[in-house]
């Protein structure tokens, strides 16, 4: 078994970067997404009599943001940047950006559920296609970047 995993490691690591932070990321982001959504609907139908879907939806967002942030830091450390740099550091400064990502995503969120009319699940979405980009910035600059 062991063996399995370190010849699977290697042909992994010859992947460029960027698709492996696609790969990696890809499963990070469904994963997010379908915590959320579970949340979401979870909320919707234990407190639709207490709070509106906006309230609603920005409770699960906070929460899957709590719960989903560790597993896309181990992830990412290892699997896309290959980091061997202070653990707690590095792991503060990607919380960092996850609290930065999590401070947009809040009030676009809102403002698409809102504004535009639209659903938790296509807000979301929509959000999640134009956060990956400076989500892999972020990290690869700054959470996870090679000292010199």
């Amino acid at each position: 078994m062991i063996r399995l995993y370190s010849w699977a490691e290697k042909i992994w690591f010859r992947f460029p970067q960027k698709l492996r932070f696609i790969l990696v990321g890809g499963f990070n982001t469904v994963f997010a997404y379908l915590v959320l959504n579970l949340l979401n609907i979870l909320f919707g139908v234990l407190l639709q009599d207490t709070f509106s879907p906006v309230v609603i939806a920005n409770i699960a967002l906070v929460i899957q943001y709590i719960l989903t942030i560790n597993i896309s830091f181990i992830t990412m450390r290892y699997y896309v940047f290959q980091s061997h740099g202070c653990w707690l550091h590095e792991w503060l400064k990607a919380w960092s950006v996850y609290i930065f990502l999590y401070l947009i995503n809040a009030p676009v969120l809102t403002f698409m559920m809102t504004v535009l009319g639209w659903n938790t699940w296509l807000a979301q979405g929509i959000y999640l296609i134009f956060s990956t980009t400076i989500t892999f910035l972020l990290h690869k600059y700054y959470s996870f970047r090679k000292s010199v």
